[in-house]
């Protein structure tokens, strides 16, 4: 019957010609129509995931069906009209608005209250030199890493301490699987199609989680890259190689520092002419290697001061690590204690790119 008809929105860019700039701004005082998406209807839930699934529109997991309502609430989360244009990849001729974020946010089973940081990481990864277009598409099967700061990650529950890179805690996954499916449904990263990696990535499905600004002392990385200790931010990194730094013999900086210059010299960090100077490496560094660090007064500069100077003369065996200056290494404290390590995340062709979270834009 009528009456049972689940209701869903195309996810996608479709074929409809959208204005690079949009229709900018916040919402009417009182309502508004959802513009752009193609409209379905289906007998109940399992019809709908099949036919997603058949269109290609999931990233092979279940979704949360993004009727008109849902998609609504998302929008007015944020303050933004559904023609809001958050970017573009020109490359591939799409525009990305804020409908399809809405949209796919829902899908990944976000909460209307984290729309306005999956907003904020749409806008950093189509940012130019966050080079949507190759780090989607790359044989390599990068992936996308957000990185949330400031007091948004305590308001929505975003895990910052133990386990923060992996699975139960629903602000990390669905933020991060909202980005992935905006990649996947808008800018046509899909397997086979432009996604060309040769083995992809499971964390092609969601990789995000927060810094820990409270148990460190250290300036946090939003502030480091100019915004506010108040203010909350999303920095995305897109990644190509991922490892782990395991030290549990070290007790001063410098034998820290030196395991990760370890790491740091056998994989390198490359550039092009595009990218220039820009290129980032983060570190994400575990309570038990910062408390050496915190002991010994040393900042993230004093860090990065080590470390520069140290890997700028690639020795036989060794790889250069390309980036324009000591700023270039993104430090970040997270996760829980146990494991003496520091992940070290090397980047794919693109710049990590901050940008804040407009928690305020209301009509």
């Amino acid at each position: 019957m009528r009456g049972d008809l689940v209701p869903g929105l195309a996810p996608t860019a479709g074929t409809r010609s959208l204005p690079m700039r949009g229709v900018r701004g916040r919402l009417p005082a009182q309502g508004f129509a959802v513009t752009n998406a193609e409209r379905h209807e289906y007998t109940d839930y399992d019809a709908l995931h099949e036919d997603y699934e058949k269109r290609g529109w999931t990233d092979g997991l279940p979704v949360v069906p993004p009727t008109p309502d849902k998609v609504e609430r998302f929008l007015e989360a944020a303050g933004l009209a559904p023609d809001e244009v958050l970017g573009s990849v020109p490359t591939r001729e799409v525009v990305v608005t804020a409908e399809h974020a809405a949209i796919n946010a829902v899908m990944a089973g976000c909460r209307p209250e984290y729309m306005p940081v999956v907003v904020a990481a749409v806008r950093a990864h189509l940012h130019e030199k966050a080079n949507c277009h190759s780090t989607t598409g790359t044989l390599s099967g990068a992936s996308q890493v957000l990185i949330i700061n400031g007091p948004v990650r305590k308001a929505i529950d975003v895990n910052c301490e133990g386990a923060c890179f992996g699975p139960g805690f629903r602000a990390n996954a669905t933020i991060g699987r909202a980005l992935r499916l905006v990649v996947r449904n808008v800018c046509r990263a899909i397997p086979g199609f432009l996604d060309r990696a040769s083995f992809s990535s499971p964390l092609r499905y969601s990789f995000c989680f927060g810094e820990d600004e409270e148990g460190s002392d250290w300036t946090p990385l939003h502030v480091e890259r100019g915004l506010a200790a108040d203010q909350s931010a999303v920095t995305v990194h897109s990644t190509m190689t991922f490892t782990p730094a395991v030290d549990f013999t070290s007790r001063t900086p410098e034998d820290v520092c030196e395991t990760l210059l370890t790491h740091l010299r056998r994989q390198g960090v490359f550039t092009d002419r595009f990218l220039g100077d820009g290129q980032n490496v983060l570190f994400v560094v575990g309570p038990e290697h910062r408390r050496y660090f915190t002991e010994a007064g040393w900042s993230k500069d004093d860090i990065r001061g080590y470390l520069w100077p140290r890997c700028q003369k690639p020795g036989k065996g060794e790889r250069p690590v390309m980036l324009g200056g000591p700023e270039g290494m993104l430090i970040a404290a997270a996760g829980g204690p146990g494991m003496a390590e520091t992940w070290i995340l090397f980047p794919h062709l693109a710049w990590a790119i901050t940008e804040p979270v407009d928690t305020l834009r209301r009509s």
